[in-house]
Protein backbone atom coordinates (compact mmCIF):
# COMPACT_ATOMS: atom_id res chain seq x y z
CA UNK A 1 0.00 0.00 0.00
CA UNK A 2 1.43 3.38 -1.02
CA UNK A 3 1.93 6.23 1.47
CA UNK A 4 -0.76 8.30 -0.26
CA UNK A 5 -3.30 5.49 0.06
CA UNK A 6 -2.41 4.95 3.72
CA UNK A 7 -2.88 8.65 4.39
CA UNK A 8 -6.27 8.62 2.66
CA UNK A 9 -7.37 5.61 4.69
CA UNK A 10 -6.39 7.30 7.96
CA UNK A 11 -8.10 10.52 6.92
CA UNK A 12 -11.30 8.67 6.02
CA UNK A 13 -11.71 7.56 9.66
CA UNK A 14 -11.66 11.15 10.86
CA UNK A 15 -13.11 13.18 7.99
CA UNK A 16 -14.75 11.04 5.27
CA UNK A 17 -15.84 14.06 3.15
CA UNK A 18 -12.31 15.52 3.18
CA UNK A 19 -10.95 12.10 2.28
CA UNK A 20 -13.28 11.85 -0.76
CA UNK A 21 -12.25 15.34 -1.92
CA UNK A 22 -8.60 14.41 -1.53
CA UNK A 23 -9.05 11.14 -3.44
CA UNK A 24 -10.80 13.00 -6.27
CA UNK A 25 -7.94 15.49 -6.50
CA UNK A 26 -5.35 12.70 -6.54
CA UNK A 27 -7.27 10.98 -9.32
CA UNK A 28 -7.15 14.14 -11.42
CA UNK A 29 -3.39 14.40 -10.82
CA UNK A 30 -2.87 10.77 -11.86
CA UNK A 31 -4.88 11.37 -15.02
CA UNK A 32 -2.63 14.22 -16.08
CA UNK A 33 0.74 12.53 -15.61
CA UNK A 34 3.14 13.19 -18.48
CA UNK A 35 4.08 9.50 -18.91
CA UNK A 36 1.38 7.00 -19.80
CA UNK A 37 3.51 4.25 -18.29
CA UNK A 38 3.28 5.94 -14.87
CA UNK A 39 -0.51 6.17 -14.80
CA UNK A 40 -2.64 3.96 -12.58
CA UNK A 41 -5.84 2.16 -13.43
CA UNK A 42 -7.11 -1.08 -14.85
CA UNK A 43 -4.72 -1.03 -17.79
CA UNK A 44 -1.74 -0.71 -15.45
CA UNK A 45 -2.81 -3.41 -13.00
CA UNK A 46 -0.66 -6.02 -14.75
CA UNK A 47 2.56 -4.19 -13.86
CA UNK A 48 4.19 -5.91 -10.92
CA UNK A 49 7.39 -3.91 -10.61
CA UNK A 50 8.64 -2.63 -7.30
CA UNK A 51 11.40 -0.33 -6.11
CA UNK A 52 13.55 -3.29 -5.10
CA UNK A 53 17.20 -3.85 -5.93
CA UNK A 54 18.45 -6.40 -8.42
CA UNK A 55 19.61 -8.66 -5.60
CA UNK A 56 16.21 -8.68 -3.90
CA UNK A 57 14.51 -9.69 -7.14
CA UNK A 58 17.10 -12.30 -8.04
CA UNK A 59 17.41 -13.81 -4.56
CA UNK A 60 13.90 -15.22 -4.41
CA UNK A 61 13.73 -16.24 -8.05
CA UNK A 62 17.19 -17.55 -8.97
CA UNK A 63 16.75 -21.22 -8.06
CA UNK A 64 13.40 -21.52 -9.81
CA UNK A 65 14.58 -19.65 -12.90
CA UNK A 66 17.65 -21.86 -13.10
CA UNK A 67 15.71 -25.11 -12.71
CA UNK A 68 13.06 -24.14 -15.25
CA UNK A 69 15.68 -22.96 -17.74
CA UNK A 70 17.48 -26.28 -17.53
CA UNK A 71 14.23 -28.15 -18.00
CA UNK A 72 13.46 -26.03 -21.07
CA UNK A 73 16.92 -26.70 -22.51
CA UNK A 74 16.71 -30.44 -21.80
CA UNK A 75 13.26 -31.09 -23.19
CA UNK A 76 12.69 -28.70 -26.09
CA UNK A 77 14.44 -28.28 -29.41
CA UNK A 78 14.25 -24.48 -29.13
CA UNK A 79 16.03 -24.40 -25.77
CA UNK A 80 18.84 -26.63 -27.00
CA UNK A 81 19.12 -24.59 -30.20
CA UNK A 82 19.49 -21.26 -28.37
CA UNK A 83 22.38 -22.61 -26.29
CA UNK A 84 24.06 -24.16 -29.34
CA UNK A 85 23.81 -20.98 -31.42
CA UNK A 86 24.98 -18.59 -28.70
CA UNK A 87 27.91 -20.82 -27.77
CA UNK A 88 28.93 -21.41 -31.38
CA UNK A 89 28.96 -17.70 -32.22
CA UNK A 90 30.45 -16.39 -28.97
CA UNK A 91 33.09 -19.04 -28.24
CA UNK A 92 33.32 -21.07 -31.45
CA UNK A 93 36.32 -23.35 -31.10
CA UNK A 94 37.79 -21.12 -28.41
CA UNK A 95 38.89 -17.52 -27.83
CA UNK A 96 42.61 -17.30 -28.52
CA UNK A 97 45.01 -15.71 -26.06
CA UNK A 98 47.98 -14.29 -28.02
CA UNK A 99 51.11 -12.96 -26.27
CA UNK A 100 52.08 -9.45 -27.40
CA UNK A 101 55.29 -8.30 -25.73
CA UNK A 102 57.13 -6.59 -28.59
CA UNK A 103 59.67 -9.41 -28.97
CA UNK A 104 59.23 -12.36 -31.33
CA UNK A 105 61.58 -14.46 -29.24
CA UNK A 106 59.65 -13.86 -26.02
CA UNK A 107 56.26 -14.21 -27.72
CA UNK A 108 57.22 -17.52 -29.32
CA UNK A 109 58.41 -18.87 -25.99
CA UNK A 110 55.25 -17.77 -24.19
CA UNK A 111 53.05 -19.11 -27.01
CA UNK A 112 54.69 -22.54 -26.86
CA UNK A 113 54.30 -22.79 -23.08
CA UNK A 114 50.69 -21.56 -23.31
CA UNK A 115 49.74 -24.02 -26.06
CA UNK A 116 51.21 -26.91 -24.07
CA UNK A 117 49.26 -25.85 -20.98
CA UNK A 118 45.94 -25.43 -22.81
CA UNK A 119 45.93 -29.15 -23.59
CA UNK A 120 46.02 -30.08 -19.87
CA UNK A 121 44.15 -27.16 -18.28
CA UNK A 122 41.17 -29.22 -17.08
CA UNK A 123 41.61 -30.60 -13.56
CA UNK A 124 39.02 -33.27 -14.42
CA UNK A 125 41.14 -34.39 -17.38
CA UNK A 126 38.26 -34.27 -19.86
CA UNK A 127 38.56 -31.02 -21.85
CA UNK A 128 41.20 -28.60 -23.01
CA UNK A 129 41.01 -24.86 -22.30
CA UNK A 130 38.82 -24.16 -25.35
CA UNK A 131 36.39 -26.84 -24.20
CA UNK A 132 36.31 -25.32 -20.73
CA UNK A 133 35.44 -21.96 -22.27
CA UNK A 134 32.49 -23.58 -24.05
CA UNK A 135 31.32 -25.32 -20.88
CA UNK A 136 31.62 -22.19 -18.74
CA UNK A 137 29.78 -19.95 -21.21
CA UNK A 138 27.06 -22.51 -21.95
CA UNK A 139 26.50 -22.97 -18.21
CA UNK A 140 26.27 -19.19 -17.82
CA UNK A 141 23.59 -18.96 -20.51
CA UNK A 142 21.58 -21.89 -19.18
CA UNK A 143 21.89 -21.33 -15.43
CA UNK A 144 22.79 -17.66 -15.23
CA UNK A 145 26.37 -18.03 -14.01
CA UNK A 146 29.41 -20.27 -13.79
CA UNK A 147 32.30 -20.59 -11.36
CA UNK A 148 35.91 -21.32 -12.33
CA UNK A 149 38.31 -22.23 -9.52
CA UNK A 150 42.08 -22.01 -9.66
CA UNK A 151 43.80 -25.27 -8.71
CA UNK A 152 47.55 -25.12 -8.08
CA UNK A 153 49.14 -28.51 -8.65
CA UNK A 154 52.29 -29.70 -6.85
CA UNK A 155 55.59 -29.44 -8.71
CA UNK A 156 55.77 -33.23 -8.56
CA UNK A 157 52.83 -33.36 -11.00
CA UNK A 158 55.29 -32.90 -13.86
CA UNK A 159 53.48 -29.89 -15.31
CA UNK A 160 55.78 -27.05 -16.42
CA UNK A 161 53.04 -24.62 -15.42
CA UNK A 162 51.34 -26.38 -12.47
CA UNK A 163 47.95 -24.71 -12.84
CA UNK A 164 44.58 -26.25 -13.67
CA UNK A 165 41.00 -24.99 -13.76
CA UNK A 166 37.81 -26.44 -12.32
CA UNK A 167 34.58 -25.29 -13.99
CA UNK A 168 31.50 -25.43 -11.73
CA UNK A 169 27.84 -24.51 -12.03
CA UNK A 170 26.47 -21.47 -10.22
CA UNK A 171 24.63 -23.80 -7.80
CA UNK A 172 27.91 -24.17 -5.91
CA UNK A 173 27.56 -20.63 -4.54
CA UNK A 174 25.71 -20.86 -1.22
CA UNK A 175 22.79 -18.44 -1.61
CA UNK A 176 21.82 -18.98 2.03
CA UNK A 177 24.84 -16.94 3.15
CA UNK A 178 22.84 -13.76 2.77
CA UNK A 179 22.20 -10.45 4.53
CA UNK A 180 24.62 -10.74 7.39
CA UNK A 181 28.11 -11.39 8.69
CA UNK A 182 29.33 -14.93 8.33
CA UNK A 183 32.72 -15.63 9.90
CA UNK A 184 33.41 -11.91 9.65
CA UNK A 185 32.44 -11.67 5.98
CA UNK A 186 29.65 -9.36 4.89
CA UNK A 187 27.75 -11.55 2.43
CA UNK A 188 24.98 -11.09 -0.13
CA UNK A 189 23.53 -14.16 -1.82
CA UNK A 190 26.70 -16.11 -1.11
CA UNK A 191 29.07 -13.39 -2.35
CA UNK A 192 31.42 -11.68 0.08
CA UNK A 193 31.39 -7.89 -0.28
CA UNK A 194 33.86 -5.30 0.95
CA UNK A 195 34.01 -1.52 0.58
CA UNK A 196 32.00 -0.25 -2.39
CA UNK A 197 30.71 -3.83 -2.84
CA UNK A 198 34.09 -5.03 -4.05
CA UNK A 199 34.11 -8.85 -4.15
CA UNK A 200 36.15 -10.37 -1.34
CA UNK A 201 35.25 -14.00 -1.92
CA UNK A 202 32.52 -16.60 -2.39
CA UNK A 203 30.81 -19.10 -0.15
CA UNK A 204 31.15 -22.36 -2.10
CA UNK A 205 29.54 -25.67 -1.22
CA UNK A 206 31.88 -28.60 -0.69
CA UNK A 207 29.91 -30.46 -3.37
CA UNK A 208 27.07 -29.73 -5.78
CA UNK A 209 23.98 -29.19 -3.59
CA UNK A 210 21.85 -31.19 -6.03
CA UNK A 211 24.17 -34.20 -6.04
CA UNK A 212 23.48 -37.14 -3.73
CA UNK A 213 26.52 -39.14 -2.72
CA UNK A 214 28.12 -40.53 0.35
CA UNK A 215 30.67 -37.89 1.22
CA UNK A 216 30.35 -34.37 2.52
CA UNK A 217 27.15 -32.42 3.04
CA UNK A 218 25.37 -30.33 0.41
CA UNK A 219 24.53 -27.74 3.08
CA UNK A 220 28.12 -27.00 4.15
CA UNK A 221 29.96 -24.14 2.44
CA UNK A 222 33.40 -22.61 2.86
CA UNK A 223 34.61 -19.13 2.08
CA UNK A 224 37.05 -18.95 -0.85
CA UNK A 225 39.01 -15.78 -1.55
CA UNK A 226 38.03 -13.85 -4.68
CA UNK A 227 41.58 -14.19 -6.00
CA UNK A 228 40.97 -17.94 -6.33
CA UNK A 229 37.60 -17.78 -8.08
CA UNK A 230 36.21 -16.52 -11.37
CA UNK A 231 32.50 -15.72 -11.20
CA UNK A 232 31.25 -15.60 -14.78
CA UNK A 233 27.89 -13.88 -15.27
CA UNK A 234 26.29 -10.99 -17.13
CA UNK A 235 25.51 -8.00 -14.87
CA UNK A 236 22.28 -6.37 -16.02
CA UNK A 237 21.92 -3.80 -13.23
CA UNK A 238 24.46 -1.93 -11.07
CA UNK A 239 25.13 -3.75 -7.82
CA UNK A 240 23.91 -7.12 -9.14
CA UNK A 241 25.95 -9.92 -7.56
CA UNK A 242 24.38 -13.01 -9.20
CA UNK A 243 23.41 -13.82 -12.78
CA UNK A 244 20.13 -14.93 -14.33
CA UNK A 245 19.62 -17.39 -17.21
CA UNK A 246 19.30 -16.11 -20.75
CA UNK A 247 15.83 -17.71 -20.86
CA UNK A 248 14.50 -15.63 -17.95
CA UNK A 249 12.50 -13.10 -20.07
CA UNK A 250 10.91 -15.78 -22.27
CA UNK A 251 10.30 -18.78 -20.02
CA UNK A 252 6.51 -18.39 -19.89
CA UNK A 253 6.23 -17.89 -23.65
CA UNK A 254 8.61 -20.77 -24.31
CA UNK A 255 6.67 -23.15 -22.08
CA UNK A 256 3.36 -22.17 -23.69
CA UNK A 257 4.81 -22.72 -27.15
CA UNK A 258 6.08 -26.16 -26.19
CA UNK A 259 2.66 -27.09 -24.77
CA UNK A 260 0.98 -25.74 -27.91
CA UNK A 261 3.20 -27.89 -30.12
CA UNK A 262 2.40 -30.99 -28.05
CA UNK A 263 -1.33 -30.29 -28.28
CA UNK A 264 -1.19 -29.77 -32.05
CA UNK A 265 0.77 -32.99 -32.55
CA UNK A 266 -1.68 -35.02 -30.46
CA UNK A 267 -4.58 -33.45 -32.35
CA UNK A 268 -2.99 -34.33 -35.69
CA UNK A 269 -2.43 -37.91 -34.58
CA UNK A 270 -6.07 -38.18 -33.50
CA UNK A 271 -7.29 -36.84 -36.83
CA UNK A 272 -5.21 -39.47 -38.62
CA UNK A 273 -6.84 -42.30 -36.68
CA UNK A 274 -10.15 -44.13 -37.06
CA UNK A 275 -11.38 -42.89 -33.66
CA UNK A 276 -14.41 -44.76 -32.31
CA UNK A 277 -16.21 -44.52 -28.97
CA UNK A 278 -18.34 -47.52 -27.98
CA UNK A 279 -21.64 -47.15 -26.12
CA UNK A 280 -23.53 -50.12 -24.71
CA UNK A 281 -27.11 -50.40 -23.55
CA UNK A 282 -27.93 -50.88 -19.92
CA UNK A 283 -28.58 -54.60 -20.30
CA UNK A 284 -25.29 -55.53 -21.91
CA UNK A 285 -21.90 -55.16 -20.34
CA UNK A 286 -19.17 -53.83 -22.63
CA UNK A 287 -16.27 -56.16 -23.21
CA UNK A 288 -13.89 -53.35 -24.25
CA UNK A 289 -10.57 -53.82 -22.48
CA UNK A 290 -11.37 -57.33 -21.26
CA UNK A 291 -9.12 -60.30 -21.94
CA UNK A 292 -10.50 -62.97 -24.27
CA UNK A 293 -9.07 -66.22 -25.58
CA UNK A 294 -8.76 -66.98 -29.25
CA UNK A 295 -7.22 -70.29 -30.23
CA UNK A 296 -6.09 -70.85 -26.69
CA UNK A 297 -4.15 -67.58 -26.67
CA UNK A 298 -5.22 -64.78 -24.31
CA UNK A 299 -5.29 -61.26 -25.70
CA UNK A 300 -6.75 -57.90 -24.69
CA UNK A 301 -9.45 -56.39 -26.86
CA UNK A 302 -8.48 -53.30 -28.83
CA UNK A 303 -9.00 -50.07 -26.93
CA UNK A 304 -6.45 -47.69 -28.43
CA UNK A 305 -6.50 -45.88 -31.75
CA UNK A 306 -4.33 -46.51 -34.79
CA UNK A 307 -4.48 -45.20 -38.37
CA UNK A 308 -6.86 -47.28 -40.50
CA UNK A 309 -8.05 -49.39 -37.55
CA UNK A 310 -11.45 -51.10 -37.86
CA UNK A 311 -12.92 -52.70 -34.74
CA UNK A 312 -15.92 -55.02 -35.15
CA UNK A 313 -18.50 -54.47 -32.43
CA UNK A 314 -20.82 -56.83 -30.64
CA UNK A 315 -24.59 -56.77 -31.15
CA UNK A 316 -26.26 -54.08 -29.06
CA UNK A 317 -23.32 -51.73 -29.28
CA UNK A 318 -23.27 -48.53 -31.27
CA UNK A 319 -20.41 -46.33 -32.27
CA UNK A 320 -19.85 -42.60 -32.68
CA UNK A 321 -16.82 -41.17 -34.45
CA UNK A 322 -14.50 -38.45 -33.22
CA UNK A 323 -14.51 -35.39 -35.45
CA UNK A 324 -11.76 -32.97 -34.30
CA UNK A 325 -12.24 -29.47 -35.61
CA UNK A 326 -9.47 -27.73 -37.50
CA UNK A 327 -7.89 -24.41 -36.51
CA UNK A 328 -6.02 -21.98 -38.71
CA UNK A 329 -4.47 -20.04 -35.82
CA UNK A 330 -1.49 -22.31 -35.12
CA UNK A 331 0.99 -20.99 -37.68
CA UNK A 332 0.70 -17.25 -36.90
CA UNK A 333 0.75 -17.91 -33.16
CA UNK A 334 3.75 -20.22 -33.46
CA UNK A 335 5.58 -17.75 -35.71
CA UNK A 336 5.02 -14.82 -33.34
CA UNK A 337 6.12 -16.95 -30.40
CA UNK A 338 9.32 -18.07 -32.13
CA UNK A 339 10.17 -14.47 -33.02
CA UNK A 340 9.65 -13.40 -29.41
CA UNK A 341 11.77 -16.31 -28.17
CA UNK A 342 14.60 -15.43 -30.57
CA UNK A 343 14.51 -11.72 -29.70
CA UNK A 344 14.41 -12.41 -25.96
CA UNK A 345 17.49 -14.65 -26.10
CA UNK A 346 19.57 -12.41 -28.38
CA UNK A 347 19.58 -14.44 -31.59
CA UNK A 348 17.73 -14.13 -34.89
CA UNK A 349 14.62 -16.00 -35.99
CA UNK A 350 16.44 -17.88 -38.75
CA UNK A 351 19.16 -18.95 -36.31
CA UNK A 352 16.55 -20.32 -33.93
CA UNK A 353 14.39 -22.15 -36.45
CA UNK A 354 16.58 -22.63 -39.52
CA UNK A 355 13.70 -21.18 -41.56
CA UNK A 356 15.22 -19.41 -44.58
CA UNK A 357 12.18 -19.55 -46.87
CA UNK A 358 11.78 -15.78 -47.16
CA UNK A 359 15.37 -14.77 -46.50
CA UNK A 360 17.69 -12.95 -48.88
CA UNK A 361 21.17 -11.45 -48.64
CA UNK A 362 19.95 -8.07 -47.37
CA UNK A 363 17.65 -9.47 -44.68
CA UNK A 364 20.22 -11.98 -43.49
CA UNK A 365 22.94 -9.33 -43.32
CA UNK A 366 20.72 -6.87 -41.44
CA UNK A 367 19.83 -9.51 -38.87
CA UNK A 368 23.39 -10.75 -38.48
CA UNK A 369 24.77 -7.24 -37.90
CA UNK A 370 22.59 -6.85 -34.79
CA UNK A 371 23.44 -10.34 -33.63
CA UNK A 372 27.17 -9.70 -34.05
CA UNK A 373 26.97 -6.55 -31.95
CA UNK A 374 25.33 -8.46 -29.11
CA UNK A 375 27.90 -11.24 -29.44
CA UNK A 376 30.78 -8.76 -29.37
CA UNK A 377 29.39 -7.19 -26.20
CA UNK A 378 29.47 -10.51 -24.40
CA UNK A 379 32.92 -11.34 -25.76
CA UNK A 380 34.69 -8.07 -24.99
CA UNK A 381 32.70 -6.85 -21.97
CA UNK A 382 32.08 -10.11 -20.12
CA UNK A 383 34.29 -12.99 -21.28
CA UNK A 384 37.54 -11.04 -21.68
CA UNK A 385 37.54 -9.15 -18.34
CA UNK A 386 35.91 -11.90 -16.26
CA UNK A 387 37.43 -15.05 -17.76
CA UNK A 388 40.26 -14.61 -20.27
CA UNK A 389 42.17 -11.84 -18.51
CA UNK A 390 41.90 -13.60 -15.16
CA UNK A 391 43.06 -16.96 -16.54
CA UNK A 392 46.06 -15.51 -18.40
CA UNK A 393 46.95 -13.59 -15.23
CA UNK A 394 46.81 -16.77 -13.15
CA UNK A 395 48.82 -18.63 -15.77
CA UNK A 396 51.51 -15.95 -16.02
CA UNK A 397 51.98 -15.78 -12.25
CA UNK A 398 52.19 -19.56 -11.97
CA UNK A 399 54.58 -19.85 -14.93
CA UNK A 400 56.95 -17.31 -13.39
CA UNK A 401 56.77 -18.97 -9.97
CA UNK A 402 57.49 -22.38 -11.54
CA UNK A 403 60.41 -21.05 -13.59
CA UNK A 404 58.78 -21.63 -16.98
CA UNK A 405 58.94 -17.88 -17.68
CA UNK A 406 61.36 -15.22 -16.49
CA UNK A 407 60.06 -12.19 -14.60
CA UNK A 408 59.78 -9.05 -16.73
CA UNK A 409 59.74 -5.48 -15.51
CA UNK A 410 56.84 -4.63 -17.81
CA UNK A 411 55.05 -7.93 -17.20
CA UNK A 412 53.49 -10.03 -19.94
CA UNK A 413 50.82 -8.62 -22.21
CA UNK A 414 48.11 -10.52 -24.09
CA UNK A 415 45.70 -9.95 -26.94
CA UNK A 416 42.48 -11.91 -27.27
CA UNK A 417 41.33 -13.06 -30.71
CA UNK A 418 37.66 -13.88 -31.12
CA UNK A 419 36.34 -16.69 -33.34
CA UNK A 420 35.89 -15.84 -37.00
CA UNK A 421 32.59 -14.39 -38.19
CA UNK A 422 31.50 -16.38 -41.22
CA UNK A 423 30.44 -14.07 -44.06
CA UNK A 424 27.00 -14.34 -45.62
CA UNK A 425 28.42 -13.69 -49.08
CA UNK A 426 32.17 -14.42 -48.84
CA UNK A 427 33.13 -12.56 -52.02
CA UNK A 428 31.20 -9.39 -51.20
CA UNK A 429 32.30 -9.30 -47.58
CA UNK A 430 35.93 -10.04 -48.42
CA UNK A 431 36.05 -7.30 -51.06
CA UNK A 432 34.54 -4.85 -48.57
CA UNK A 433 37.16 -5.79 -45.96
CA UNK A 434 40.00 -5.38 -48.47
CA UNK A 435 38.73 -1.92 -49.37
CA UNK A 436 38.50 -1.05 -45.67
CA UNK A 437 42.14 -2.07 -45.17
CA UNK A 438 43.31 -0.14 -48.23
CA UNK A 439 41.38 2.95 -47.09
CA UNK A 440 42.88 2.80 -43.60
CA UNK A 441 39.58 2.11 -41.85
CA UNK A 442 40.90 -1.26 -40.71
CA UNK A 443 44.44 -2.41 -40.01
CA UNK A 444 45.76 -5.63 -41.55
CA UNK A 445 46.12 -7.00 -38.02
CA UNK A 446 42.44 -6.35 -37.31
CA UNK A 447 41.46 -7.88 -40.65
CA UNK A 448 43.37 -11.10 -39.97
CA UNK A 449 42.16 -11.18 -36.37
CA UNK A 450 38.53 -10.95 -37.55
CA UNK A 451 39.01 -14.40 -39.06
CA UNK A 452 40.04 -15.81 -35.69
CA UNK A 453 43.76 -15.93 -36.49
CA UNK A 454 46.90 -14.58 -34.84
CA UNK A 455 48.33 -12.22 -37.46
CA UNK A 456 51.92 -12.88 -36.42
CA UNK A 457 51.44 -16.60 -36.90
CA UNK A 458 49.76 -16.03 -40.27
CA UNK A 459 52.72 -13.96 -41.51
CA UNK A 460 55.27 -16.49 -40.23
CA UNK A 461 53.41 -19.43 -41.79
CA UNK A 462 52.92 -17.59 -45.09
CA UNK A 463 56.58 -16.65 -45.23
CA UNK A 464 57.66 -20.22 -44.56
CA UNK A 465 55.26 -21.51 -47.23
CA UNK A 466 56.49 -19.21 -50.01
CA UNK A 467 60.14 -19.71 -49.11
CA UNK A 468 59.68 -23.46 -49.57
CA UNK A 469 57.71 -22.92 -52.79
CA UNK A 470 60.48 -20.68 -54.17
CA UNK A 471 63.12 -23.19 -53.18
CA UNK A 472 61.33 -25.96 -55.09
CA UNK A 473 60.64 -23.71 -58.09
CA UNK A 474 56.86 -23.73 -57.72
CA UNK A 475 54.79 -20.99 -59.33
CA UNK A 476 51.33 -20.92 -57.76
CA UNK A 477 48.36 -18.82 -58.71
CA UNK A 478 47.88 -17.83 -55.05
CA UNK A 479 51.26 -16.03 -54.99
CA UNK A 480 50.44 -12.30 -55.41
CA UNK A 481 54.12 -11.62 -56.14
CA UNK A 482 53.93 -13.74 -59.27
CA UNK A 483 50.36 -13.58 -60.61
CA UNK A 484 47.45 -11.18 -60.42
CA UNK A 485 43.95 -12.16 -59.28
CA UNK A 486 43.14 -12.90 -62.93
CA UNK A 487 46.12 -15.23 -63.27
CA UNK A 488 48.17 -12.76 -65.33
CA UNK A 489 51.91 -12.90 -64.67
CA UNK A 490 53.31 -10.02 -62.64
CA UNK A 491 56.76 -8.67 -63.50
CA UNK A 492 57.70 -6.00 -60.98
CA UNK A 493 61.22 -7.42 -60.83
CA UNK A 494 61.84 -7.10 -64.54
CA UNK A 495 62.20 -9.71 -67.27
CA UNK A 496 62.21 -13.28 -66.08
CA UNK A 497 60.61 -12.52 -62.71
CA UNK A 498 57.46 -14.44 -63.52
CA UNK A 499 59.34 -17.59 -64.51
CA UNK A 500 62.48 -17.53 -62.42
CA UNK A 501 61.70 -17.95 -58.70
CA UNK A 502 63.47 -15.46 -56.45
CA UNK A 503 66.15 -16.70 -54.16
CA UNK A 504 65.14 -17.15 -50.51
CA UNK A 505 65.84 -14.00 -48.58
CA UNK A 506 66.18 -11.84 -51.70
CA UNK A 507 64.37 -8.48 -51.78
Amino acid sequence: MSLALKALTALAWVAPRAAMTRAHALGLVEGTRGYDGAKVGRRADTFAGGATSANVEIGTALARLRNRSRDFARNTAAGQRVLDIKTAHTIGTGILAVPDNGSDRIDNQVRQEWDDWCAVSDVEGVLDFAGQQVTAYRTTCEGGEAVVRRVIRPLSSGMRVPLQLHVLEGDWIDTARDLGLFEGQNSRLGVGLGDYDRRTGYWLHVQHPGDFNFYGSPFVSKFVEASEVIHLYRPLRPGQVRGVPVFAPVLMTARDLADLMDAVLVKAKTEACFAAFVETNGEQQSNVGQVVKEGGVARRLIEKLAPGMINYLNPGEKVSFAAPTGSGQFEPVWLAGQMALAAGTGITYDQLTGDLRQANYSSLRAGKIENRRLTEQEQHLMLVPQLMRRVTGWWTDTAIAAGALKPRKDGYRWNYVMPAVEPIDPRKDLEADILAVRAGRMTPQTFIGSWGEDWRKVIADTKAFFELADKDGLVLDIDPRRTSQLGVAQSPGGEGYATDPPKPGAD
